[in-house]
């Protein structure tokens, strides 16, 4: 049994208690202050006291305006700190979050300098999260990422689910041991099946007692000798060995040296004795508080692949989270903060510049039960299942890996599985098509993969398909409009927001694309940038055209093939 059904009922709702009022008993006779001040703080001292968020906005921002313009004392810092986060606040209950972003950021340094731990953590999250994001992806059968780790596909992402419900046309499959368990008879089946198919296997090698079990696992080498074994048994099945996953929330947190000292040791006695297995190190995509995930990783040696499960619910702790509490949907990534981009990205950003990545266990919960709460959230469920199969391939093309958590607990709070629900279940089904997944087999590379149009990128005379990762918070689903040369050029208002943008007719050089995102019908965030379209130049070598990942240049009557494609 996996460890999936206890993510975010782990997390222990932080209960944030930092100073980050206005000082308490300043008078005139503090020197380092100015004389007019006092006017416009006792106006902002009032309005807090009477909730009153537009006060709080005028007159918090007067202090600032007023403060920055001296030389900073301690005193100072302290003011500004205070008045930096109530603002940023204020903004935030107006649901204004680009501003709030602003404000937030602009307290950190002061917070930091302050010792408010919690404030800064918070903020944090919500600059990342409140920011807005725009980023435009083409088509490429060129790999982006490769690392040449064990058992990693060239390009493209292998994809199943739990072998309980498994499919044909899947190329991996996920199964759960409980660590001093040997593999059970049923897994025999598995693997024979693995082999006849052609497809890969993820063992979620789970420690039960958590970190009350780490300290003693090398002194027991018995137990990995017996189960590497018969792993040995099928060495023609590429095999990733998760081993202790999601240690990060654990109820039991292991001492970080105790858990690195048992993983080395696992993973080194499979390494040695293993050509076919891969050992991942996995985590759960946001840690318990004032947690790092970093403390427990054992080193890229030891490491073959890094996983997340990545989990995507709509209520936190199967609450309403009440807008003084929107700290939990941003930090812990749910509800409006649940972009499975943000989900994965931390992890990603700490690992991804040197392993391959893996979406170890993941889901969409349809539905949230809970004392308080039984709601039915298919609709928001199947459209973040959408975002998750589609925009983590395309921005983070080193995630090469990704199994659903088709199953479910009695008594647990998030639901997500596709085999009750035909709206999850038809979704999955089609997601999985994309032609990003590597189908039926573990095989080397998929049919495509993505590529980011950055400013001053160069393409061919012709048709260019675009897509558009936005990330809008509390938006998951905007419209996107796209202008060439400042023309309208096309819209949609369906992730991924294909379009093709016809350069077929378009004059070599320099032109703009310019993508728009409305929300609410604003526009709350753009894009422009700056291609430069060649020649279409096709190279044929023996009969065939040469795939390349940048156009090939006609300069001087000479073609200039991208070397990497020879």
């Amino acid at each position: 049994m996996g460890k999936a059904f206890k993510v975010f009922r782990t997390f222990v709702a932080a209960l944030i208690i930092f100073c980050i009022a206005a000082p308490v008993g300043l008078t005139a006779s503090a020197a380092s202050l100015p004389s007019e001040f006092w006017r416009v703080n006792d106006a902002y001292v009032s309005a807090k006291e009477n909730g009153d968020d537009d006060g709080i906005i005028r007159y918090g921002e007067q202090s600032i305006e007023l403060l920055t313009s001296y030389t900073e004392t301690n005193q100072i810092r302290e003011i500004l700190a205070s008045r930096y986060y109530d603002v940023a606040d204020a903004y935030d209950r107006r649901n204004d979050f680009v501003t709030a972003a602003y404000y937030y950021e602009k307290y950190i340094p002061y917070g930091e300098y302050m010792g408010w731990t919690d404030g800064v953590i918070i903020a944090k999250s919500k600059v990342s999260q409140y920011t807005p994001v725009v980023k435009n992806y083409t088509e490429t059968n060129v790999p982006q990422v490769y690392y040449g780790a064990k058992n990693e596909p060239e390009m493209g992402v292998l994809y199943g689910e739990v072998v309980e419900y498994t499919r044909e046309n899947e190329s991996m499959v996920l199964v759960y041991v409980n660590y001093g368990d040997d593999l059970p008879v049923w897994a025999g089946a598995i693997f024979d099946t693995a082999r006849q198919r052609g497809i890969a296997v993820e063992i979620a090698l789970n420690i039960l007692d958590e970190g009350l079990a780490v300290g003693d696992i090398p002194n027991h080498s018995d137990y990995i000798e017996r189960v590497t074994e018969q792993l040995n048994q099928y060495a023609d099945v590429p095999i990733y060995l998760r081993i202790g996953a999601e240690m990060n929330i654990w109820d039991d947190l292991a001492d970080p040296n105790e858990y690195i000292e048992a993983f080395r040791f696992i993973s080194s006695y499979v390494k040695a004795n293993t050509q076919h297995v891969a050992v991942v190190w996995s985590v759960s995509h946001a840690s318990s508080w004032n947690i790092d995930m970093e403390d427990y990783y054992p080193g890229d040696e030891y490491v073959d692949w890094v996983g997340i499960s990545a989990y995507l619910i709509r209520h936190f702790q199967g609450q309403e989270q009440p807008i003084d509490k929107r700290y939990n949907d941003t930090f812990f990534c749910s509800g409006d903060g649940a972009d499975p981009v943000m989900v994965v990205k931390e992890t990603i950003e700490k690992f991804g510049d040197r392993k391959p990545i893996m979406l170890s266990e993941c889901g969409s919960a349809h539905r949230t039960i809970s004392p308080t709460l039984d709601t039915d959230n298919t609709e928001w469920a199947e459209r973040n299942l959408r975002r998750m199969y589609t925009y983590v391939p395309m921005v983070y093309p080193q995630v090469k890996l990704m199994a659903y958590f088709n199953m479910y607990y009695p008594g647990e709070t998030n639901v997500y599985t596709l085999y009750d629900n035909p709206v999850m279940e038809n979704s999955f089904l089609e997601l999985t098509q994309q032609r990003h997944f590597i189908q039926n087999r573990y095989a080397s590379r998929s049919e495509i993969t993505y590529k980011e149009i950055i400013d001053g990128m160069t393409v061919a005379q012709d048709m260019l398909p675009i897509y558009t990762y936005p990330h809008i918070f509390g938006d998951d689903e905007p419209e996107v409009y796209y202008y060439l040369d400042g023309e309208f050029a096309g819209a949609s208002a369906t992730l991924p927001y294909l379009q093709y943008i016809d350069f077929s007719d378009a004059s070599l050089g320099a032109h703009s694309i310019e993508t728009r995102v409305v929300s609410n019908g604003a526009r709350v965030a753009s894009q422009t940038i700056t291609v430069n379209v060649v020649e279409d130049v096709t190279v044929i070598v023996d009969g065939s055209e040469i795939e390349t990942d940048s156009v090939p240049l006609l300069i001087n009557d000479r073609t200039m093939v991208p070397l990497r494609s020879i």
